[in-house]
């Protein structure tokens, strides 16, 4: 069995066709061609075109925040996490084909998703930067309540808006920048 059930292989077609041709190319048709499936099949199981794409953005969304979760583990201290989580969900998301492609999207629904209705991108990122960021001690603490939705808020914004002043193209530059600007926002003592 597939590991996401059964709406696994449309989510795998539709992945693939997105990186592939584009969200805005890609069609219910192509996609349960590329699963073997019938498009009836697609529309029971997912829904419309909007929903595919919302499927497909919300698992590769999991994924980011296992990922992302996985890195933070091996950090020893928060200002640590916030760093390498930082850089990683920037790097991830740049190296992700169809995340990358939905940033480039022209189309109506992907652009607002990303940007005026995008609360239900971000409560899930905001969810797991509370989670990996917790820290050990009354040591590690943040300076404010919201430094989560914070980081989440700042990494979204590079991402919608890749180059500005400050150099962010490299893994490096991220962690240089988070550790110079991100962490002094955010933490009490590290």
């Amino acid at each position: 069995m597939h590991p996401d059930g059964d709406d696994g292989p449309i989510l795998d077609a539709a992945f693939e066709l997105f990186g592939e041709v584009g969200i805005a190319r890609t069609t219910i048709g192509d996609v349960a061609k590329r699963a073997k499936v019938n498009r009836v099949t697609v529309y029971r199981r997912i829904g419309s075109k909007d929903e595919l794409v919302q499927a497909v953005m919300g698992r590769e969304s999991a994924r980011l925040f296992a990922s992302l979760a996985a890195v933070a583990s091996q950090q020893s201290s928060l200002a640590e996490r916030i760093v390498h989580g930082f850089a990683t969900t920037i790097d991830s998301v740049r190296t992700n084909p169809v995340l990358l492609k939905m940033f480039d999207s022209e189309s109506p629904v992907v652009l607002e998703q990303l940007t005026t209705n995008a609360a239900g991108l971000l409560a899930p990122a905001i969810r797991a930067a509370t989670a990996i960021s917790r820290g050990e001690s009354d040591a590690e603490k943040f300076a404010m309540p919201d430094a989560p939705e914070i980081v989440v808020r700042l990494v979204h914004s590079i991402l919608l808006t890749p180059s500005a002043a400050a150099p962010l193209e490299t893994y490096e530059e991220l962690l240089v920048f988070a550790r110079r600007n991100v962490v002094p926002m955010l933490t009490l003592n590290t």
